[in-house]
């Protein structure tokens, strides 16, 4: 197994991992399984306010039945001899329908180490996500779920100056 499918699975595991943490601790949140949908995870269950802890960029409220795709990434990313910030990974297809069900994403930055302590979160709309992936997709190829894709740092959504490495995010309830 090469390394890139060994950082691939672990991308996809800490995905995982923090969509159930969040789903659990955020109470209008609801899990939405692949059988049902593939472009988002979650769903709003009754109105979503922002808080401390969460806070809502370019909206007030999030209504009841309103779909959330949730993305996370590391703090920050080897980089060849040095490091970047993380990226979000978003897929042109599934980002397309979240865009069309006037979904939100929910962004959450990460410490990669055991717990995935949160540092940052954000929910914003699929629209501001939208404007910031302009002229960022990109085709893929080989046996991938998908076609084209897009990278977006964290820092162009969440200010760096408001995120602590040594302070994670509290409970959002």
């Amino acid at each position: 197994m090469s390394s890139r499918t060994s950082a691939l699975e672990s991308s996809k595991a800490s995905g995982d991992a923090l969509e159930a943490e969040l789903v659990q601790t955020i109470d209008a949140l609801e899990y939405v399984g692949d059988r049902t949908a593939t472009w988002h995870d979650a769903r709003t269950t009754t109105l979503l306010e922002p808080a401390h802890s969460l806070p809502f960029y370019g909206v007030v409220l999030v209504e009841p039945e309103t779909p959330v795709e949730i993305k996370g990434c590391q703090i920050e990313t080897s980089n060849g001899d040095s490091t970047t910030r993380g990226r979000f990974y978003v897929k042109r297809d599934a980002h397309e329908q979240l865009l069309e069900a006037a979904g939100m994403y929910l962004l959450v930055v990460y410490i990669p180490r055991p717990g995935l302590p949160q540092v940052a979160r954000a929910i914003v709309p699929a629209t501001i996500v939208d404007e910031l992936l302009a002229g960022r997709w990109y085709e893929v190829g080989g046996s991938r779920s998908e076609s084209e894709v897009a990278k977006l740092a964290w820092s162009h959504v969440i200010d760096p100056a408001g995120v602590d490495p040594s302070t994670t995010v509290g409970d959002p309830r």
